[in-house]
């Protein structure tokens, strides 16, 4: 690791004022990511999607280039992709190979897998998660490239925050690098509170989870009270009409490595 790269990136990252929004795709239906995917091109928001399983729609994003992309492995046993970390890293780089960025899932990594990633070619990673908390990018100890979430929608869910994004204003107005961080079901629901989608994946198999259709999606979503929905079109409306600098995960990355 050449230690001149914390500074440069120090520097680099020093007066930039961004937005990046990305999206754990969580094994989320065709139907649901690209419902989710049409909602923020509607507002010109690039993306960064983390994936976790491979589907048509997918491979249609990845074959036209339309999106930026990383791994979402999920190391926590049971998992779909793997029985250990090897051959969960295994079943991520096989379908995605051009990957150059991961956030686990659920946050969770070790040592030994930050390692092992950075030797299958993952350059930069986004998977420190705050609380409105602005911390800028730094170089991880792999010597991955790191970009701390800013704001994610689960965690604000859990934490019982108020979903008029008014509210919070204030803090998404602190100078500096904001990752955001969204899943495509709780933005295609409209998820009131934390339990509410924990009671929806309950209440299901994988497979219907995996193939959640328009009417199903319409069965289950919030249409009583105020949602993260409401919390995220006003926080996207507020990007656009203030006219904040957006980009993927890839372009802040580039503005450094070239």
């Amino acid at each position: 690791m050449n230690m001149n790269n914390a500074a440069l990136i120090k520097a680099a990252f020093k007066d930039i004022d961004a937005f990046s929004v990305t999206m754990d795709v969580d094994w989320a239906s065709d139907y649901v990511i690209k419902e989710a995917v049409t909602f923020f091109q509607g507002c010109q928001i690039p993306l960064t999607l983390f994936f976790t399983h491979t589907s048509p729609y997918i491979h249609h994003l990845i074959r036209t280039g339309t999106m930026s992309y990383g791994i979402h492995p999920n190391f926590i046993q049971p998992s779909s992709q793997g029985k250990d970390k090897e051959s969960v890293i295994d079943y991520c780089m096989t379908h995605f190979p051009q990957a150059e960025a991961f956030r686990a899932h659920r946050w969770y990594a070790d040592n030994d897998i930050y390692t092992e990633l950075y030797n299958r070619g993952i350059r930069y990673e986004s998977n420190l998660c705050t609380m409105l908390d602005v911390i800028p990018p730094f170089v991880h100890r792999s010597g991955m490239v790191s970009f701390p979430a800013f704001f994610e929608d689960g965690a604000y869910l859990y934490h019982g925050l108020d979903l008029n994004f008014s509210s919070v204003k204030s803090y998404f107005e602190q100078p500096g690098v904001k990752v955001i961080n969204i899943h495509p079901m709780h933005l295609l629901v409209n998820t009131p509170d934390f339990q509410y989608m924990r009671d929806i994946k309950d209440s299901v198999s994988r497979d219907v989870w995996n193939s959640m259709s328009d009417e199903i999606i319409e069965q289950v979503r919030n249409k009583a009270t105020r949602g993260i929905t409401d919390f995220i079109t006003e926080l996207a409306d507020y990007l656009v009409q203030k006219n904040v600098p957006r980009y993927t995960l890839a372009q802040l990355y580039h503005m450094i490595r070239g």
